[in-house]
Parts: structure tokens; sequence; C-alpha cells
């Protein structure tokens, strides 16, 4: 069974679904990969412990503050490839950025558009900063929940772009 809570945030409203052990996820309603892997008659409109601390720390990133996504636990999910992914997104720090290349090289992975894949694919919004992430070029590039949200999140960590 999943539990499933809406939390309203400045982005939109996020769709907060968890086990009794772990987080599965967080969406912006409307996103690419929305609720992936997930079918409606297994979700309960209710809360759970996890939750709750999700909905915290999504209050307190909100307000500017950088809390630890280390005490949310994270369900087991995706492939090899992406698991190793969202690892490398969860180490770049607050506030800061790195580039599709600079993931793929630390990855030992050639191919900048499986890295952006596997990022598109990331289930849990905000929490592994796939926001952090740029192309190259210098341009804000693609997100999930699309170029306005992720403009909001990179200016709410203070990254100013010449080119966004």
């Amino acid at each position: 069974m999943f539990y499933r809570q809406y939390y309203v945030s400045p982005l939109g409203r996020l769709s907060l679904v968890a086990s009794e052990e772990a987080l599965y996820g967080i969406w912006l309603e409307g996103q690419n990969h929305f609720q992936a892997g997930l079918e409606e008659e297994k979700l309960v409109d209710t809360s759970n412990p996890i939750l709750e601390v999700t909905k915290k720390w999504l209050q307190a990133y909100f307000e500017g503050e950088n809390p630890s996504p280390n005490i949310l636990p994270l369900a087991e999910r995706g492939t090899d490839f992406q698991q190793k992914v969202w690892s490398a997104l969860r180490a770049i720090p607050y506030g800061q950025s790195r580039s599709y290349g600079q993931i793929g090289k630390q990855l030992s992975c050639h191919s900048a558009q499986a890295v952006g894949t596997a990022i598109g694919k990331n289930p849990w919004l905000i929490l592994i900063p796939c926001h952090r992430v740029l192309p190259n070029t210098g341009h804000i590039g693609n997100y999930a929940a699309g170029e306005a949200a992720k403009r909001f999140l990179l200016h709410l960590e203070g990254l100013r772009f010449d080119k966004m």
C-alpha cells in the first residue's frame, strides 16, 4: 500500500507518495513521469510519518533553508544507472550546479543524453536536486516540472545565470 498526500508549494501542488518504510516520490502535478510506476487504485489519500517529515522538509526548503535530504528514507527505485545518476545529484551542494557532462564524467558515462534521460526520470523532485543540472551552453535546460519551476528553484537557492 502507498500513502499519498498533497502539498501546496510555491511551484504548485506536489504529490507526495510513501510506503510504511520509504518515500516513493515527489511530483509536481502535470510534470513528465507524474507518479510513474504507481497505480491510482493502490494509493490511499492519507498521511503517514514519512509524509509528515517530507512536508516539514519541503516547508523548510521553500522558506530558504537548506534541510538535509538524508533524513528521508528513499524507496529502492530505478535501474542501476539511474540510481548512480541520482546519487551523483544528491552530492551537488545547495546553491551550486553541475553540467550533464560533469555528471557523465563523474560516472564514466560518455553520453550526456543518457545522463539527461536518467535525470528526467528522477521521482524525487526537489529532494534529489535535478534542477541543479544545467547544459554546458549556459542556458537553463530541460526540467520534468517545466522551465518556470526550474528557474524558481535555482533562484531560491541563489543561482543566477545570464542566459536564463
